[in-house]
């Protein structure tokens, strides 16, 4: 059978599922084509006219409409053109009599499928309905492409956008594709999965768009090449990355394919674009980038294994701390890493609970390659795929070797003393809380040792920290062989060392151990080379005589430990209850002084210095005195010292700088004489306080002059601290301010030492000046002191001055510079202000 026939035989049997409409008024002839309808389509409709004919058209809606034209009421050509105003596409077949061309111009005009002349060849009807089944099987098979294209453009979840070009006339491709994304295209169409991609609320708000207002300029050039290089030669393009503009503004990263569409004819007409989000991937992609970044850069090392425990990734990580390649240890079980150090339960601990609860962490001990073991904070966690099933094991560990040793070497100090590996205070306290337990329960004896190095401060300001800490270790080392085991040796802090002696029957017992101590201690030290010796000065407490617990014993060893320094030095005392008496009263007298200087208690005398060639002032001390408010006026020398040992001179001597300047420029300003006023400067100042500061803030918050400040230092104080004090002298020199060495000749000192200071004036000692009318050694030496000044060129005055005596001798030595009770004694800020406005005093 050829193709025609094949074809034909299809086109018979989808005639016989048509319905068949046939309107004709000749009975006869209705009747007859009616039997040769029915053989030939499913169902068949009969109407005698046109009328009748519309109606069975409306109640049937047939598939193919057979009729003839010259009929009563309504013709066919009438009856037909309704039809096609309400169906265009039905076929509709004109069978009559007539051959007018008038009616077959008219039925051609309408539409009309076939003319066929009576009488009907039953051959030209049949070949007449096959066309019109062929007709409507082609408009049904178009229409389901319609249909699911339709289907297919709105449901689809791809984003979907037509393109073309505004200008259609005679559009060919070249024209398409180059206004593709420029102003003179348009966007035709989009489905709904578009609109939810761009944010866009419909079609309509989108047709107004161009294709280059949604793509991102940078990417439009790579699109135009595209389009040239591959639709118009394919038809459509390979995937790219576009980044496109939402409704919003805000752009988004999707993976694009242009297709071209053309029609019946092939003339292209529009190109379709099709999307996919892309930004979950990329965000994914980010996220396993960032992951692999973590896993290669971490400092924690990371080891991945498979279900067998067989390792199957490691990181940089892992290869620094265990000094393997990774290369060395894919495949491999985490086994090659063990230390030895763990018994095979502990690993089957571990995996146990690994397996029952899906991680694991804590301390473990391993091997590196080439041997050296060491401690790791582990974590072991599993991998389970979606069945549940384990896929991987990931082990995370860091290196802790350093910090478990610096966490040692923390509860190391928290125990004992870093320097001298010696028991802290915190230990001291536990040991000597149970040794006090101990000796209660077996009613014994235990005996508390409060050692002080003597003369510690003086080698560790003169030779420096450093060698001091060398006494301290070497000291300690001393004291430990002289410990029995059951002896405790502690260090407090600075040169502060503590015994505990146990189980003490005979206070014999006791003497003897701080005589070895004593004795220890007295043998010099190798320091730098040099031999320095000390001693030690050591208190000692009995319990329970002298007290049943920790804070009391201590308390009473130190005030045993500071009445035996008081007392020289190189020596032990037992505590006393009378001690204590003593050590409050000190302690009371410091809170005094304290209190003394906030509450304003001080303040300052002045002594006046004269020429005793014509009396009139030269200068003047200033001189602290404490009015206590319930002991009257307290003498510096009850205080003095205890202010420089307990520190308290600074904040004093700071308050008496202030306070000099301040009275002096006050004093200036009202036109009283101008002269220097004198302030001592002790040992603590020199050592400890930021003297330059403080006197320049003096000068500064005074307004005063720094020609009419004068600074007094003892001879002592200048020779023990020659390095500071010749730094100190010429930065105070190059401000103008003057500088005394007070106190000259009881030190001994050479005057060929002074050429290292910027000394203005000697102020000779009175205790050479009290015994030179009548002592003939002090004569001496004070005629040497002013002999060898005035060749130096250094001024010269005489402290303690009180009798004419001794005025004449120094007068005719020719120092004529006097400060002295044989003029005037120290007095008050009100009564020095008479002298300074007279300018003149007369001897007493």
């Amino acid at each position: 059978m050829n193709a025609i026939n094949t074809t034909s035989l299809d086109d018979l049997e989808y005639l016989r599922t048509l319905s068949v409409l046939y309107v004709e008024d000749d009975d006869g002839i209705r009747d007859q084509l009616a039997q040769f309808l029915k053989r030939r389509c499913s169902s068949v409709h009969l109407a005698s006219n046109g009328i009748t004919g519309l109606e069975a058209f409306r109640l049937h809606q047939p598939d193919i409409v057979l009729s003839d034209i010259l009929m009563p009421v309504m013709d066919g050509l009438k009856m037909s053109e309704i039809i096609h105003a309400a169906n265009a596409n039905i076929p509709i077949i004109i069978i009559t009599a007539f051959e007018d061309t008038y009616y077959l111009r008219t039925a051609i005009d309408m539409g009309v499928d076939k003319y066929i002349t009576k009488p009907v060849n039953p051959e030209i009807l049949e070949a007449a309905l096959l066309k019109s089944a062929r007709a409507i099987r082609a408009e049904t098979a178009l229409c389901e492409i319609k249909e699911r294209y339709q289907v297919l453009f709105t449901l689809s979840q791809v984003p979907i956008a037509i393109i073309s070009s505004t200008n259609h006339n005679r559009l060919n491709l070249e024209k398409l594709i180059s206004s593709a994304i420029d102003e003179n295209s348009r966007i035709l169409d989009c489905n709904q999965a578009f609109l939810k991609f761009t944010g866009y609320q419909d079609a309509q708000s989108i047709r107004r768009r161009t294709l280059g207002e949604l793509i991102k300029a940078e990417y439009q050039s790579q699109i135009k090449s595209l389009l040239t290089d591959e639709l118009m030669v394919r038809g459509f393009t390979r995937e790219l990355e576009l980044g496109i503009l939402c409704a919003d503004g805000h752009s988004l990263q999707v993976m694009a394919q242009f297709i071209l569409r053309r029609n019946d004819i092939g003339q292209p007409i529009e190109i379709w674009i099709l999307m996919r989000d892309i930004s979950e991937q990329r965000h994914a992609e980010k996220q396993l980038t960032l992951a692999q970044k973590v896993f290669d850069n971490t400092q924690d090392a990371i080891m991945i294994t498979d279900q067998e425990n067989n390792i199957v990734s490691v990181n940089a990580a892992f290869n620094h701390i265990t000094g393997y390649s990774t290369e060395e240890v894919l495949g491999c079980n985490p086994r090659l890493l063990q230390s030895g150090r763990h018994e095979a339960e502990f690993y089957q601990q571990v995996w146990q609970t690994v397996l029952e609860r899906g991680h694991w962490q804590g301390e473990i001990w391993n091997r590196r390659k080439n041997g050296e073991i060491y401690a790791e904070w582990l974590s072991i966690n599993t991998v389970e795929n979606a069945a549940g099933l384990i896929d991987n094991f990931i082990g995370v560990f860091s290196d802790i070797t350093e910090s478990k040793a610096a966490s040692e070497y923390i509860a190391f100090l928290a125990h004992y003393d870093p320097l001298t590996q010696l028991p802290n205070r915190i230990l001291l306290r536990d040991r000597l809380t149970q040794a006090i337990k101990t000796a209660q329960r077996q009613s014994n004896g235990l005996a508390v040792f409060f050692l002080d190095l003597d003369r510690f401060k003086e080698v560790n300001d003169s030779m420096g920290h450093n060698i001091g800490d060398v006494l301290l270790t070497q000291a300690a080392a001393r004291l430990r062989e002289l410990m029995r085991e059951a002896d405790t040796l502690a260090r407090l802090g600075g040169d502060e060392f503590i015994v505990v002696q146990p189980t003490v029957n005979e206070v014999a017992d006791v003497i003897t151990l701080a005589e070895k101590i004593n004795k220890s201690l007295r043998l010099p030290f190798l320091l730098e080379g040099h031999d320095v010796i000390i001693s030690a000065s050591i208190g000692i407490a009995l319990y329970p005589e002298d007290g049943k617990d920790f804070d009391t014993l201590l308390k009473n060893a130190d005030i045993a430990m500071y009445n035996a320094k008081q007392n020289g030095g190189d020596n032990y005392e037992f505590f006393t209850s009378s001690m204590n008496s003593e050590v409050l009263a000190h302690f009371s007298m410091e809170n005094q002084l304290r209190r003394a200087l906030e509450q304003g208690q001080f303040e300052l005398f002045y002594q006046p210095q004269v020429n005793c060639e014509n009396g009139r002032l030269i200068g003047m001390e200033a001189l602290l005195r404490w009015r206590h408010p319930e002991l009257g006026l307290v003498p510096p020398a009850k205080f003095i010292p205890l202010a420089e040992e307990t520190g308290l001179i600074i904040p004093i001597g700071a308050w008496v700088l202030h306070e000099a300047c301040r009275q002096n420029a006050q004093w200036q300003r009202q036109g009283f004489l101008q002269v220097v006023v004198a302030v001592n400067i002790s040992a603590v100042q020199l050592r400890r306080s930021h003297l330059l500061g403080t006197i320049t803030s003096a000068l500064e918050d005074s307004g005063l002059d720094a020609c009419w400040l004068e600074l007094e230092l003892t001879e002592n104080i200048v020779m023990h601290e020659a390095v500071v004090a010749i730094a100190l002298f010429w930065a105070l020199k190059s401000k103008g301010i003057k500088l005394t060495i007070g106190g000259f000749g009881a030190g001994y000192s050479s005057l060929s030492n002074l050429k290292r200071f910027a000394i203005d004036k000697l102020k000779i000692d009175q205790s050479f000046v009290h015994k030179i009318s009548y002592d003939q050694e002090d004569a001496t030496i004070t005629r040497a002191i002013i002999g060898l000044a005035r060749e130096m060129g250094i001024s010269v005055i005489a402290e303690g001055v009180e009798t004419v005596e001794q005025l004449h001798f120094l007068s005719a030595q020719q120092c004529y510079n006097i400060q002295g009770d044989l003029y005037s004694k120290p007095v008050p800020a009100a009564d020095m202000g008479i002298f300074l406005k007279s300018g003149v005093i007369a001897r007493q």
